[in-house]
């Protein structure tokens, strides 16, 4: 989902221009749609169900993606979310959808800033 965050290869300007466009859009759209925090706090944590995901892929599956757990890792953050957006988000899918999908990239953005700073 978010690799271009974690990859070594892009430079810390866009990786810097990626997460300000992304405040860019939370704001606007949480000052034309304003979503209940228990919403917003609901995408804050698949941002961080996200995190911890990666974090299993990576140091308990050992990158192997025909194993299962692997696969198991990768879905179980898109189904939190789809799940968030289609029980909680009906009435305005679009607005507040784009709006906890935004909320949640600056969430992994922010809690994995040291990214910005490994060497290549």
């Amino acid at each position: 989902m978010l690799e271009f965050w974690f990859n070594r290869n892009n430079s810390k300007l866009h990786k810097l221009f990626f997460l300000v466009i992304a405040i860019f859009i939370a704001i606007t759209l949480h000052y034309l749609f304003p979503m209940p925090i228990n919403l917003t706090l609901l995408f804050i944590g698949a941002g961080v169900i996200f995190l911890i995901c990666r974090f299993c892929k990576i140091h308990i599956t050992k990158n192997n993606p025909k194993e299962l757990l692997y696969r198991v890792f990768t879905w179980i953050p898109l189904a939190f979310l789809c799940a968030i957006i289609f029980t909680h988000a009906t009435q305005n899918i679009l607005d507040w959808g784009i709006q906890g999908i935004v909320q949640m990239i600056i969430t992994i953005c922010i809690l994995s800033i040291h990214h910005l700073f490994i060497k290549k």
